[in-house]
């Protein structure tokens, strides 16, 4: 006999959630036939949606990797960290919506100024999260990667990289989730493809309801790609 346990929270949740998609089909259902009925619109929808994914994806592994090289520099060093960290807090405390006028000047309209948003958003919180990971070690592994002689970057690769691993994987997990609600802000800086330029030409000749399509491929998207990454810091975990 198998004993199935339910969390019924989980299925209240669910169930509500299934519920607000049942009313919003219902409400959306000539436009989701109109859509899903048009081969261009459905290859258009999974083009906007690919290139905003990788778009994210790689800005936020860009910004995921210096930050956590930054986030041990200002670690372990008391210069780096007192001539340095006001200055990222000064800037992480300024909203990323505010730097895209900036952004266009700079750089013009195209990629160059959605990754110059997308990296100022992702890469300051990430630095300030990572040089608090590396804070919260355990000492004592610390203390006995010292007294067996280890170099720094020995104690880097072999004992503090590891420590903190779990941590920095869900702090990658977090920073792509927002970068995933900034790229439709992003894509408006004069690109011709993706989920935000593509909600901002719907804006503007009305097509509320591809809006809210867009909407739902986004969430579900980011549902999805959430709990892959979940699994994976759980696998990691499973094995340390």
């Amino acid at each position: 006999m198998f004993t199935i346990k339910l969390n019924k929270s989980k299925i209240l949740g669910g169930f509500l959630v299934l519920i607000f998609f049942i009313i919003l089909a219902i409400s959306l259902g000539i436009s989701f036939r109109e859509i899903l009925g048009n081969r261009t619109s459905v290859s258009l929808l999974f083009s906007d949606l690919f290139i905003s994914f990788w778009r994210v994806t790689i800005v936020a592994i860009i910004a995921w990797i210096t930050g956590v090289i930054g986030g041990y520099l200002l670690y372990h060093s008391t210069s780096i960290n007192n001539m340095f960290l006001p200055i990222i807090n000064f800037i992480r405390h300024i909203s990323p919506f505010a730097w895209l006028p900036f952004a266009i000047i700079w750089f013009g309209l195209g990629e160059l100024p959605i990754i110059f948003i997308m990296f100022i958003t992702l890469f300051f919180p990430t630095i300030i999260a990572a040089s608090n990971h590396f804070s919260n070690l355990p000492h004592e592994y610390l203390d006995e990667g010292h007294v067996q002689g280890a170099s720094q970057l020995q104690m880097f690769l072999h004992i503090e990289l590891p420590l903190a691993l779990s941590s920095l994987l869900n702090l990658f997990r977090i920073i792509w989730g927002l970068g995933w609600t900034v790229i439709i802000a992003a894509e408006m800086l004069g690109v011709n493809n993706g989920m935000g330029f593509r909600l901002l030409d719907f804006r503007y000749l009305l097509k509320y309801p591809e809006m809210l399509i867009y909407f739902i491929i986004m969430g579900f998207t980011g549902i999805i790609f959430d709990s892959i990454l979940k699994k994976v810091i759980n696998q990691y975990d499973r094995k340390i």
